[in-house]
């Protein structure tokens, strides 16, 4: 995948685009993910080389149609893959839909039939809708972002790059409930690769604002902790 990010407004047309599109093949309850669920809460959204959504009911047909009504807006007729993988032993459907934009900007659509390998309705109490760009929107709430990037996974885990993204995006929020997000990454089972990214990053250095409220939830979670409290 290209590492050129392209302006927020080639994204947004896609999104656009898209959106309508997949409730007419009847992909319904869909959730905006990625860099893009962090724009709904931002006044300048971010630039990105990807869409990331959760769509359960994607299918090839229904792949199909959008690679056709994506055309115009590329130089050339996109491409598309289904992918079913896992992870940590669960079953994981990806497909992608691959355009190089008019813009010059090669894009992909990422649409996850599922979180993790988790049905994506165990993601409902952390769920929010937004009117943005004219679109109305499923997002996760911020806190559930923030828990979600938190858990990138090896090798990359969390760059440094993505690490300012975080850090930005927690101080344009001013306000956020450390509790919803240690509760979602408890109903996902994140703490371990969580501590693991923190522990990565703070030995370049680095750290994330306010992720001191999940060490020390983490802390007292543990049986030492719970034996010093009885």
């Amino acid at each position: 995948m290209s590492t050129r990010r392209a302006p927020a407004k080639i994204w947004i047309e896609v999104l656009k685009k898209i959106t309508p599109l997949l409730a007419e093949c009847n992909v319904n309850d869909v959730i905006l993910f990625g860099s893009q669920a962090m724009s709904v809460y931002t006044e300048r959204a971010l630039a990105s080389k990807d869409i990331n959504l959760i769509a359960p009911a994607m299918s090839i047909n229904s792949l199909e149609r959008l690679r056709n009504e994506l055309t115009p807006l590329a130089n050339q007729r996109p491409t598309y893959d289904y992918q079913v993988g896992e992870y940590l032993g669960r079953k994981y459907p990806v497909s992608h839909i691959y355009l190089k934009h008019n813009s010059g900007y090669p894009f992909v659509v990422e649409f996850f039939e599922n979180f993790l390998g988790h049905e994506s309705t165990r993601l409902t109490p952390f769920l929010t809708f937004k009117e943005k760009w004219g679109l109305w929107l499923q997002v996760p709430s911020p806190e559930a972002i923030i828990a979600t990037r938190l858990a990138f996974r090896p090798p990359e885990r969390i760059t440094p790059f993505n690490a300012s993204r975080m850090n930005r995006f927690i101080k344009t929020l001013g306000r956020v409930d450390w509790s919803q997000v240690n509760a979602f990454i408890d109903a996902f089972e994140l703490r371990t690769v969580i501590a693991q990214n923190l522990a990565a990053l703070s030995s370049k250095r680095i750290s994330i604002s306010g992720s001191s409220k999940i060490i020390q939830a983490r802390l007292n979670q543990s049986p030492h902790a719970k034996k010093m409290r009885e």
